[in-house]
């Protein structure tokens, strides 16, 4: 008995702070980039807010990318830095890029290139759908595919076509980008789902905007 309830307490220690915290760092940081682009806070022009938005992630990208490569190097701090920040930093990432790195570079280009609209509806797919995602198919998982859960890509495209409603007022675009942004979220194997989620969400909007002539979907240079 004694043994069961030590090892329920290691299990609880050593996975559900770290899953929790993660996933609640990545909610917060994920959606400011797009909340403060639709909002526009202190009268911000969209042009103004966009070139805050490009100069924050551009520079973030540079540091991220930069720290990546010097602990990937060095394994002795690689250490230290898995250990200090183990509760927003999976441990598979260790030896390998974060996920923040590519979170960085998928929101800048989606900023750069696309429209508000399409960028703020990206970017919200993998902060909110994501995150709809892990708690659907863990806590409803039952049936696999591709070793993902099919109630957690159904939880990613209902949180996904809400979103893309409320940006676009369009079931067409919602449909079409929440299908494509949950099926992007399902093959996502070898490379990472904050750089594919995103930019493949953005892609399909586009293309879902064009189809049905509601605006441009790229941004005015």
């Amino acid at each position: 008995m004694s043994e069961m309830l030590s090892n329920f307490q290691n299990n609880a220690l050593s996975h559900k702070p770290f899953q929790g915290m993660r996933k609640v760092y990545h909610v917060l940081a994920a959606s400011f980039f797009p909340i403060l682009y639709h909002y526009g806070p202190f009268q911000m022009t969209p042009e103004a807010c966009r070139q805050i938005l490009l100069l924050v992630l551009g520079i973030s990208f540079v540091i991220a990318f930069g720290l990546d490569l010097f602990r990937l190097q060095d394994k002795s701090f690689n250490s230290r830095f898995m250990k200090y920040f183990s509760l927003i930093i999976r441990h598979t990432e260790e030896n390998k890029f974060n996920g923040s790195t590519f979170l960085c570079f998928a929101f800048f280009w989606v900023i750069f290139f696309f429209s508000k609209p399409v960028a703020v509806a990206a970017m919200l797919f993998l902060s909110l759908g994501d995150a709809a995602a892990e708690i659907g198919g863990k806590n409803f998982g039952r049936f696999k595919i591709f070793h993902r859960s099919i109630e957690g890509t159904l939880s990613f495209f209902a949180v996904a076509f809400i979103i893309a409603f409320w940006v676009f007022e369009d079931w067409r675009v919602a449909l079409i980008g929440a299908f494509a942004g949950a099926l992007v979220e399902l093959f996502s194997f070898e490379v990472d789902d904050n750089l594919t989620v995103p930019i493949g969400s953005a892609l399909a909007l586009s293309l879902a905007l064009f189809l049905f002539h509601l605006g441009s979907p790229f941004t005015s240079f």
